[in-house]
């Protein structure tokens, strides 16, 4: 009777264990660079609800840095082989992770009809698209806008629903707002803000397309297009309306929610954590970027991060990893993202829901930044430069744009000197990927 018993019991447990194991969620490890607030609250709390919401994934999100911090890691965990499912790449490291050949392809995702394309932002899709092939999911995407003190405005005279349209007008709007302690424009040393005013201009980067009709090989940016960016900086330090907070972007916003900048660009996807910080202040407008005056506008380039599936993982893990990224970017995911942050909501249904509709009728700010992507042009410098050496190229502007606003060099000799730094580290790169 006992051995009968104990039969029982057996099969019970191994019938629990297999029942238990059918129900199991499929772990899928993320590696992400988002920081703060939005890192620690709005994306776990979003997980957190994909993960409640169905019985057969489990994310496990893991912030592993910033940008360059989690690409870092993720080279070093691919040369380990123990990559993550899905890792969160800057916008700037698409090249390199292409090169590093480690992650699965999502064009045969799209192609079995997963996806339906027709709704997503053109101007989104076409930055990661390479050679036909879409290789990651748009995840934070932003572009920069003006942000400006309508207090200010109205102060120095100026009309506040009439943000500056050009680069001349822009300048005279920051000296008349330029006194008693106070600045009509501020700005921080960033790569990314000057690659957006090359691509307002329509001008390209690097050569060969910006590196998407064919291998880059050479820096281009020393152009007459950016020789007039860094003499924008420059005449506007001259007329004592600039000020310069390095390469602190932390002091920058502080000086402008504080009241004392009357203009700066800024990323759309610091939107409503820059409104927060204002709070009764100062009423804060936002406008498109300026554009040299007579030049047809180009457009902007997104900005933010994507999404890349490693590869090396079972074909169920893989594709627990799709389900997650096909979540991701619903119109109710994407509505969820833009309400909470700024970054643009991916698919244009999202427009349609109602918190979304509720949130431009009380904030129209937040449709200032998706209006300035649509009425982008799709070209070679809108859709962005694609190069191995990103991140070294932006330090090497940065550099560039320091020694002008600090009198050190004129901006053809620093941008010139850039240009040759970043060309023959482009040329080393070639070499070592074999490209």
């Amino acid at each position: 009777m006992k051995k009968r018993h104990l039969i029982l019991l057996v099969v019970t447990v191994l019938l629990l264990s297999l029942s238990l194991s059918a129900y199991a969620k499929v772990k899928v490890e993320f590696w992400h660079g988002l920081g703060g607030h939005t890192g620690s609250h709005i994306l776990q709390q979003f997980i957190d609800d994909f993960n409640a919401s169905q019985d057969e994934v489990e994310v496990v999100a893991v912030y592993q840095g910033n940008y360059d911090d989690t690409l870092n890691k993720y080279r070093l965990a691919v040369q380990a082989g123990t990559p993550p499912h899905l890792v969160h790449v800057y916008e700037i490291g698409t090249r390199l992770m292409i090169d590093l050949d480690s992650s699965v392809s999502l064009q045969p995702f799209l192609d079995r009809g997963d996806l339906e394309l027709d709704y997503m932002v053109e101007n989104v899709l076409s930055y990661y698209t390479i050679d036909g092939q879409l290789y990651s999911m748009p995840f934070n995407t932003s572009n920069p806008i003006i942000y400006y003190n309508k207090d200010m405005f109205r102060e120095a005279g100026l009309d506040p629903e009439k943000p500056p349209v050009t680069f001349e007008e822009f300048r005279e709007y920051a000296k008349l707002m330029t006194g008693d302690g106070k600045y009509g424009f501020g700005n921080y040393a960033y790569g990314w803000y000057f690659e957006q005013l090359m691509a307002v201009q329509n001008a390209e980067y690097v050569n060969n397309g910006n590196g998407r009709l064919g291998t880059a090989t050479e820096a281009t940016f020393n152009s007459e297009a950016g020789v007039r960016i860094l003499q924008w900086f420059a005449d506007m330090m001259a007329d004592g309306s600039y000020l310069h907070t390095g390469r602190d972007s932390g002091a920058l916003r502080s000086a402008f929610v504080s009241g004392n900048v009357g203009m700066r660009l800024g990323s759309t996807g610091g939107l409503a954590s820059t409104m927060a910080d204002i709070g009764d202040r100062f009423e804060m407008g936002v406008a498109f970027l300026p554009v040299p005056e007579g030049m047809e506008r180009g457009g902007v380039i997104i900005g933010g991060g994507s999404i890349w599936m490693a590869k090396g993982h079972p074909e169920e893990e893989i594709e627990a990893a799709w389900k997650f990224l096909k979540h991701l970017t619903s119109p109710e995911s994407t509505a969820y993202w833009h309400v909470n942050t700024g970054y643009f909501p991916i698919d244009r249904r999202a427009m349609e829901l109602d918190e979304v509709k509720a949130l431009h009728e009380e904030f129209p700010h937040f449709r200032t930044a998706i209006d300035q992507l649509e009425a982008s042009q799709v070209t070679p410098a809108t859709q962005g430069a694609v190069i191995g050496v990103f991140p070294e190229a932006r330090q090497a502007v940065e550099v560039a744009i320091e020694q002008v606003v600090l009198g050190l060099a004129t901006p053809q000799e620093a941008l010139d000197e850039a240009a040759a730094e970043v060309t023959a580290a482009i040329r080393r790169y070639n070499i070592q990927s074999g490209n």
